[in-house]
């Protein structure tokens, strides 16, 4: 029998409770053993710090490609002027990777308590609160902008320190890492430390020391860089040992080759394991071919939401390794022997005796004993878990060569687990898996999957060998699709921004989003070109518009529409893509985004697309900190990896594709009838789009721009839009910031309109651009005109004068786009033509931008060449570093050596994208087969439902689909969501015992807290917009808001809502944070229990 769940009343941690870990634990694993080969040494002493300090600081402002060549040269010259071992120097490149100093427990708070102290401050005195509030602007010093404790530092340290040329070198400051490192120290330990890093180092070199400490360079290069440039087989020496002293001191020389078992995974030594690839499809069907269906059988797991966890395991039991997938141990938590911590005690007994030695890949989640159920991982009160699923390592060898297929078979025979696993329920247990050969059977376990409150299916196929790191098409998730997004969400990055209003002044609230133009980095370090697709003002909180300006405020530039950047690629009419602000894409971050559907986008934008009602879901710069912490989601993500218009064109072109299922289960293609298919056009430097009568014949609107929400059959949209062009105007799919677009409408009976009302805007009749071209001028915002007039607009002197009065006058109009004019028979004076200013002013942009607009990459103003200290430009210019005040290299750093550093080319690309997301044809042959043989004329009945058909990413025709009684949003016309009535547009159904029996669902006897809690709920989502309905078949129903307390409906409501596609079933909690959030939130944080 198993041990008790718990021993005494003791609650039980779980990983995510801790900070750092307990630094008095000493890991089974311990340190690095391994011995150094005798002629990897430094036979002379390492160069200053100042000199990397130097070479970091052109990485940091070096274009991509120039990046690999200063590393190179760096990493040659090393090897020749001291020695072999350049362990001392890649774990200053790479601190986030170096095991021997996993934690310094030195945070941004301690550190600024550390150096008010060292550098003798009054805590009350502006400079130390400067530190203390280091995230907060600083009036009137553009160079230490917010957000980065580093540069604030160097700012003061700068202002204090008398030091111009440092006296440390590499070895004195990894020995001064290492006494920060020695243990839990107190901040009267550290500070002595940082009192002799300060008497010996230059502010500069400084500031790159707390950069290390906080383990965040910001040099603009990975570790795939790193290894690639330091020898060619480092990145799969790492990948299975997660150990920098190991490669190092492994493949000392650039001629040393590893052998094929040296790339085995080992024993108490973490790996990075396997990922689970992303399909650009959704589709169960498209996902079965790819793992093999139908012809083959493929393997069907449930994906866990926990955190990935490897176990290992010696001595018959005698010893426990935990690490997680970042190779962060957290065996002092689970328990190093048996008998100890929150999980090895429990589990030892579940092993087999002839178990001698074993790794295991699983999740580590969180059970309550008390309803034996999971609960979302970091649950307080709660035991430790994990559910296994792979087996790579089992008495002395390694099997991850094995097909999953025998490890499977392997890890489910009774040679490993014992029989009676049943008793270690809620300890250790078999992740749920099945076999299938269709999208049907996929489909069938996604929805059991779903009842039970699970997150989705990991798809694998059973002949494939277990890859280290990788992110294959062997190992397929697919999770469910929802009523208010497509199948897929999309990665893109942040071309720009518009400033916010109200809460958010002084912040960028609404982010321009584009696609990248060349499909992949061809080695050249060249910007890649972007065309604008979407911009995106819902899904961000407060706490992600604050980091946004304290991470990249400083990037952000004045946006001019006349000269936009080289690299941003626009569209030919309209304002919806010219933002305030724009950010180069090597200082950029991508997004995760949501939307409904992907619409035809009339000249507003680039790619000739746009998303309806897009939502970002996750900024990348902290996804493994948001809703998911632990997801195997968490990869970065930059501009050689977010989405290209290739890759998005072969998703939304890919033609629908019928399957339906034969009494054997097998999928076979559906017979369509032939038609004729009509493609949307890309812009012309992408793939060229054309509109309707884009030429300019008049300047009658110049400088007007024009929001027209909706058309009429009598007044088209588009044709409204066309002709304020043609007539030099511009226009936007939605009200500005600053709600200065004219809005076009015939009347008020639009809810597009009736917002913009509610914002007090004046709503224009058709009739009024009509009037304006035939008198060759606009006229001014007369009463018969209007169909609302604002409080301002009735002030205006001519509001009650008739177009024939107008007439009469003689009107002018100011730079402002406000019409003036003056009646001769009053004033005598004749009227005066405007004048008209070419130059367009660029848009308002905060005294942060105006002053940073010229900062290098750094966001700090390194001293100038020549301001350095001529001990500084000896040592730049002997390691090849040192430029004239004119940008020409002098030194080692004139010429350039091939062949030297590790590595061709080919290997030591710099930016090279990660292999995962989004594969092209030509990168997946099995893929590439799924898209061949469909005919151009080839596209999907109309009436068939979305369980029969599916397209890779769903294109509105704007012709049709304006009635479609599922469309999402109370008008076709609607684009985005509302930002002042955030729920408008979603439907939702609260789960009551009164609306369970009108529908014929189980009824119940909730508590009186759990009505009360919906019933806050739903008075909320009326206040803000959303609709609320008592039919759960209701064709727009996108949300289910289920108290806790009252889910015992969850699995019923999961199946008789699931079509056309799944609603989100959420807690008041989630309407509570949207609405304090005055956004919308992801609802992932907020299901049932």
């Amino acid at each position: 029998m198993p041990p008790p769940w718990y021993r005494g009343s003791r609650t039980e941690p779980v990983a995510s409770q801790t900070s750092a870990g307990d630094e008095d634990f000493v890991s089974p694993a311990g340190p690095s053993t391994l011995e150094r080969p005798r002629d990897c040494i430094n036979k002379h002493p390492t160069p200053a710090f100042a000199v990397l300090c130097s070479m970091m600081d052109r990485l940091r402002s070096e274009e991509a490609g120039k990046r690999k060549d200063t590393l190179q040269r760096f990493f040659r010259l090393w090897r020749e002027k001291v020695g072999s071992d350049l362990y001392p120097l890649i774990r200053l490149l790479l601190p986030d990777r170096d095991r021997e100093r996993p934690v310094y427990n030195l945070k941004e708070a301690m550190l600024a308590k550390c150096y008010i102290e060292v550098l003798g401050l009054d805590k009350h005195s502006e400079a130390a609160q400067r530190l203390i509030k280091w995230k907060q602007p600083i009036d009137g010093q553009a160079d230490a902008v917010s957000g980065d404790f580093a540069r604030v530092c160097y700012h003061e340290i700068a202002a204090r320190s008398t030091v111009e040329d440092g006296q440390l070198t590499i070895d004195a400051v990894n020995s001064l890492l290492d006494q920060l490192a020695a243990g839990r120290l107190r901040q009267a330990d550290y500070v002595p430390i940082l009192r002799k890093i300060n008497q010996q180092c230059t502010p500069v070199e400084q500031e790159w020391i707390i950069r290390i400490i906080l383990k965040d360079l910001r040099i603009s290069i990975r570790e795939k860089g790193v290894f690639a440039v330091f020898h060619p087989d480092a990145g799969d020496l790492f990948n299975v040992c997660s150990d920098l002293k190991r490669v190092c001191w492994t493949l000392y020389k650039p001629d040393i080759r590893l052998e094929k078992n040296q790339t085995n995974i080992e024993l108490f030594r973490s790996f990075l394991p396997q990922l689970c690839y992303r399909s650009p499809s959704s589709s169960p069907e498209m996902i079965a071919k790819l793992v093999g269906g139908p012809t083959s059988e493929f393997v069907m797991e449930e994906k866990l939401d926990g955190e990935r966890m490897q176990l290992h395991m010696r001595g018959s039991g005698a010893q426990w390794y935990y690490c997680s997938r970042k190779a962060k141990d957290y065996t002092y938590l689970y328990g190093a022997h048996i008998g100890e911590g929150s999980l090895t005690q429990f589990i030892a007994g579940a092993f087999h005796d002839d178990v001698r030695n074993i790794i295991l890949d699983g999740e580590m989640l969180v059970w309550d004993p008390i309803v034996e159920k999971y609960l979302a991982f970091g649950t307080l009160k709660t035991a430790a878990s994990v559910k296994i699923f792979d087996v790579l390592f089992l008495n002395d060898k390694c099997i991850t060569h094995k097909r999953l297929s025998e490890r499977k078979r392997l890890l489910r025979s009774n040679r490993i687990l014992r029989d009676d696993l049943e008793n270690f329920k809620g300890r250790i247990e078999f992740a749920e898996e099945s076999k299938g050969k269709t999208g049907k059977d996929i489909r069938n376990m996604l929805e059991r999957i779903l009842e039970t409150k699970g997150e989705g299916v990991v798809v694998k196929r059973p002949e494939s060998v277990y890859q280290t790191n990788a992110r294959s098409a062997d190992w397929v998730k697919v999770k469910p699709e929802y009523a208010d997004q497509m199948g897929e969400n999309l990665d893109l990055l942040v071309l720009g921004g518009w400033w916010g209003k109200g809460g958010r002044t002084g912040k960028i609230s609404v982010l321009l989003c584009g696609l990248r133009v060349p499909q992949e980095d061809d080695g050249s370090g060249e910007t890649p070109q972007f065309t604008s697709f979407v911009k995106i003002g819902s899904g961000m909180s407060y706490t992600d518009y604050e980091w946004i300006m304290n991470k990249h405020g400083q990037h952000l530039k004045p946006f001019d529409r006349k000269n936009p950047p080289p690299w941003m690629q626009l569209g030919q009419t309209g304002l919806d893509d010219k933002p305030d602000v724009y950010i180069h894409p090597d200082n950029s971050f991508a997004v995760e985004v949501k939307a409904a559907e992907i619409v035809p986008a009339i000249g507003n934008f680039g790619a000739g697309y746009t998303m309806r009602f897009p939502r970002c879901k996750f900024i990348y710069y902290d996804k493994a900190s948001r809703d998911h912490p632990l997801s195997d989601d968490s990869l970065d993500r930059d501009q050689w990896t977010v989405l290209s218009v290739q890759d998005f064109m072969n998703l939304v072109e890919n033609p629908k594709r019928k399957y339906v299922d034969d009494e054997n289960g097998t999928a076979r293609r559906k017979k369509r009838k032939p038609a004729t298919r009509k493609k949307v056009q890309l812009l012309s430097s992408v793939i060229g789009q054309k509109i309707a009568d884009d030429n300019v014949e008049s300047g009658i609107f110049h400088d007007i721009a024009f929001y027209v929400p909706r058309g009429t059959p009598e007044y088209k949209k588009a044709d409204l839009e066309a002709l304020v062009h043609k007539h030099g105007g511009e226009f936007t799919q939605a009200q500005l910031s600053d709600l200065s677009a004219f809005v076009i409408a015939p009347d008020n009976k639009s809810p597009l309109v009736k917002a913009q009302i509610r914002k007090g805007v004046s709503i224009i009749k058709p009739e009024w651009i009509f009037a304006s071209i035939e008198r060759r001028r606009p006229i001014p915002l007369i009463e018969e005109m209007l169909v609302y007039a604002s409080d301002e607009a009735k002030e205006d002197r001519y509001f009650h004068k008739t177009l024939e009065e107008i007439d009469s006058l003689s009107l002018v109009r100011d730079r402002t786009v406000r019409l003036d004019g003056e009646e001769e028979e009053e004033e005598g004076e004749a009227g005066a033509e405007a004048e008209w200013d070419e130059d367009q002013s660029p848009p308002p942009v905060s005294p942060e931008v105006a002053e940073g607009g010229q900062r290098r990459k750094s966001g700090r103003v390194e001293p100038l060449e020549a301001e350095k200290t001529t001990r500084q430009k000896e040592m730049d210019q002997e390691w090849g570093l040192y430029r004239d005040v004119d940008g020409k290299e002098r030194g080692a750093s004139s010429h350039r050596r091939r062949g030297a550093g590790g590595g061709s080319d080919s290997e030591g690309e710099m930016e090279k994208a990660e292999e995962e997301g989004y594969a092209s044809a030509s990168e997946n042959d099995s893929h590439a087969s799924d898209q061949e043989d469909v005919s151009d004329d080839e596209t999907g009945d109309a009436d068939e439902g979305p369980d029969q058909a599916y397209r890779l990413l769903p294109v509105r025709d704007p012709k049709a689909g304006v009635d479609d009684p599922h469309a999402m949003g109370e008008d076709a016309e609607a684009l985005d969501y509302d930002t002042d009535k955030i729920f408008y547009h979603l439907v939702f159904y609260m789960d009551t015992p009164e609306n369970a029996e009108k529908n014929g669902l189980a009824s119940s006897d909730p508590p009186k807290a759990a009505c009360e809690r919906l019933d806050q709920a739903q008075k909320l989502l009326r206040e803000n917009g959303g609709r609320i309905v008592d039919d759960i078949h209701h064709p727009k129903l996108t949300h289910i808001v289920m108290d806790d307390d009252d889910s015992g409906r969850y699995g019923e409501l999961v199946r008789k809502t699931a079509k056309p596609k799944h609603k989100h079933i959420v807690l008041p909690s989630w309407v509570d944070e949207c609405v304090d959030e005055e956004t919308l939130m992801n609802e992932d944080a907020h299901k049932p229990k």
